[in-house]
């Protein structure tokens, strides 16, 4: 996490969000040890990180650690996700990533699931399914599978089996009108025979009550 000290509330939010991913994330106050020469440990936790999140802002910009820490990110070649919290857009080294605008300052896991996904799609995926697996609401459950279905051309049978077991195990998921109709068809269809017997024909039946009627012939 690279920010403004301004900003760290909303880092922290943003790194809370990583977490839920499965991302460990580095933020300096909080992780900083009081005897430890802080730039040192920034340049460590750089030269250890994969993903680089700024949250860009017009204060980001006014420090010249932020723009620093930036460009060691980008002569990395570290993955980027840019938060942008006042439409501010990347600048210098980071140019050429576009930013996501936080909405009331908050991310969403739409956002952080794109760079996640560029630097090891199989871990988003995973990440994915364990969100659809705890939706708690109809619509936490297509939120959740709205964020796991781009990337989804990139699982393998064991991932979307998966995906479709812990979907047949949640009444969330599988009762949600999105889900029933739009999301699992087609995975059913492509994938419905790898599951268990009882998962595949229970799965099936819920789906069924909310398939279109059939064309009328006239």
């Amino acid at each position: 996490m690279s920010y403004q000290t301004a900003d760290r509330e909303i880092a922290a939010g943003v790194a809370q969000l990583l977490d839920t991913l499965g991302v460990q994330s580095f933020m300096a106050h909080e992780h900083i040890e009081v005897s430890v020469e802080w730039r040192d440990e920034i340049l460590r936790q750089l030269g250890l990180a994969d993903l680089f999140v700024p949250i860009l802002s017009q204060r980001y910009y006014a420090s010249i650690w932020c723009k620093q820490e930036s460009g060691i990110a980008a002569f990395r070649r570290m993955t980027l996700i840019p938060l942008s919290l006042d439409s501010s857009i990347p600048q210098g080294f980071i140019s050429h990533v576009q930013s996501s605008l936080l909405q009331g300052g908050q991310a969403t896991y739409h956002q952080l699931m794109r760079g996640v996904a560029s630097r090891d799609i199989r871990f988003a995926i995973d990440a994915g399914i364990r969100l659809v697996a705890d939706a708690r609401s109809f619509r936490q459950a297509e939120y959740h599978f709205e964020a796991v279905r781009p990337y989804l051309h990139g699982a393998s049978d064991q991932q979307v089996t998966h995906l479709l077991t812990v979907s047949a195990q949640n009444g969330q998921v599988c009762h949600a009108s999105l889900c029933a109709r739009d999301y699992l068809p087609p995975l059913m269809q492509s994938h419905g025979h790898l599951l268990p017997l009882d998962v595949r024909e229970g799965l099936s039946q819920v789906l069924a009550q909310y398939a279109p009627p059939p064309p009328t012939v006239r």
